[in-house]
């Protein structure tokens, strides 16, 4: 009799089903058994299934609310919505008023592009949002996230992770607290402090996103890359893996904490296969000594890492150190042998003293000025008064230091130098002219303290009142004083 009064309940429920398609509807169930006396609910068991628009929702066994339109189930949970979401589970609470699944117990989700596995799980069928709030794992072919809570948007694909949020893959790890993932798109978004991990560095950002499949990425809002010897950080962090390729956009600096030394600028690229990075717009470069720090400028830094391990800078190269300056059209710079390379018209100021050839090469030592070598056609002058230079040439020239103060310069083959002669009164009584082979000048406090002509030199010296302009130079000087960079920000200039 009580299964006979279910069936026309039931009917009565399948017939206002198909006018409104919102009550539950029994499908199958072994036996029927009406609830305790004074309940409101139907005890099915036994293969039972039931139907609720596009869901079929199937158990061991459960109490049906056919007034409130409800259904408790127990055990051996199985809900299939249209032909990819399906659920699994021990215990479901549905309110078909409102759509809302409360499946717990081992909950397993899956649909055509991933699977979802936690204690507990809320689900909006008429949205398709899932909700859990204790941890939950979520396999998507290599890819392992776990997070103690998270939603799942199975219209969009869009899981959105919070709270101890761990992504485990075969290349890389990522710990964060905030994040988004595509299962479809296959796209990790990143949206709060976040950091990535793999074997050979580690990526900090605070927003951004990394596609499995393409391989592309990027890291903005205080992002860096570090492998622990060497630092790269910019506004903007663009990666493409499938072709070696990275970008810095904005307020970049790139930091060799080994070798003490910072390019920053506005735009580095980054060529895996031949180990180079690039750094344009608004580049600097600062070599960081124990007491000073060299400040260079150009259009354009070449770097090479790993066995090169030399940096190269082209176009309008100007250099900034407290005791000397420079500018040059190109420059190389051997990290490991600490040798620098100025080429095309390369100029040197030292205190009060101009330095110009052909080349100039900068020896360091200790992270200290040793020794500069300048070939062919080098020529030093400095200012006697405002109308006079001294000046020496040679074919070579080399220059000592000691403490990052010049000492001494020796100049060898075809050396000449032209000083302005003072009597004891410093008057100016005439412009002297020496030829010889073998030069050495000895610096007092970067000043010239004498000159000492190692071979007898061929001099003459005429008075003041009988030179004429061409005497007071020798070949190829310029006076480029006006040149000089005096702080940092004349380079930058």
């Amino acid at each position: 009799m009580k299964y006979i009064v279910y069936i026309l309940v039931l009917l009565a429920s399948i017939n206002s089903n198909a006018q409104s398609s919102e009550k539950i509807e029994l499908l199958n169930s072994d036996k029927l058994v009406n609830g305790p006396k004074n309940s409101d609910y139907w005890i099915c068991s036994g293969n039972v299934s039931f139907k609720h628009n596009n869901t079929i929702m199937k158990c061991d066994s459960s109490h049906h609310y056919m007034k409130r339109n409800k259904m408790i189930a127990f055990g051996n949970i199985r809900i299939k919505k249209g032909d990819s979401l399906s659920m699994r589970g021990e215990k479901l609470i549905y309110e078909g008023n409102n759509n809302i699944a409360y499946l717990s117990g081992g909950v397993y989700l899956q649909d055509k592009h991933t699977k979802l596995s936690t204690q507990e799980i809320t689900f909006n069928l008429k949205e398709d949002i899932a909700y859990y709030i204790t941890k939950g794992e979520i396999k998507d072919g290599e890819l392992t996230l776990t997070s103690e809570k998270g939603t799942y948007n199975t219209k969009s694909h869009l899981f959105y992770f919070k709270k101890n949020v761990e992504v485990i893959s075969t290349n890389y790890t990522v710990e964060t607290d905030t994040l988004n993932y595509n299962s479809k798109s296959k796209t990790t978004f990143f949206l709060g402090p976040s950091y990535i991990y793999s074997n050979n560095n580690t990526i900090y950002c605070e927003n951004g996103w990394y596609n499995t499949i393409t391989n592309l990425s990027q890291f903005r809002e205080n992002a860096y890359i570090t492998n622990g010897e060497n630092l790269v950080k910019g506004d903007s962090l663009f990666y493409n893996r499938n072709l070696g390729y990275g970008k810095a956009i904005n307020n970049i600096s790139l930091i060799d904490t080994i070798n003490n030394i910072i390019v920053n600028g506005d735009l580095s690229e980054y060529f895996e296969n031949e180990d180079k990075i690039e750094v344009t717009k608004n580049a600097l470069l600062n070599i960081i000594f124990d007491e000073d720090t060299l400040f260079m400028t150009a259009n354009r830094f070449v770097s090479y890492s790993s066995e090169k391990d030399y940096l190269l800078a082209y176009d309008n190269v100007k250099i900034f150190k407290k005791d000397f300056q420079g500018k040059c059209d190109s420059l190389y710079y051997s990290i490991s042998d600490s040798v620098v390379n100025l080429y095309i018209s390369p100029i040197l100021w030292v205190d009060d003293m101009q330095i110009t050839s052909d080349s100039i090469n900068v020896l360091m030592k200790n992270q200290k000025i040793d020794k500069m070598f300048f070939y062919p056609n080098p020529l030093i002058a400095s200012e006697a008064d405002s109308l006079f230079y001294n000046q020496i040439m040679g074919k070579y020239m080399t220059a000592f230091f000691s403490e990052n103060k010049l000492r001494k310069i020796d100049v060898k083959g075809n050396g000449q130098s032209l000083f302005l002669i003072e009597d004891d009164n410093k008057d100016n009584i005439g412009l002297n002219k020496a030829i010889c082979s073998n030069i050495s000048i000895n610096m007092k406090e970067s000043k010239l303290s004498d000159i000492t002509y190692k071979v007898v030199p061929t001099s003459t010296t005429k008075p003041i009142q009988d030179i004429i302009e061409s005497d007071k130079f020798l070949e190829k000087f310029i006076w480029r004083m006006d040149e000089k960079p005096l702080s940092k920000e004349d380079i930058m200039e």
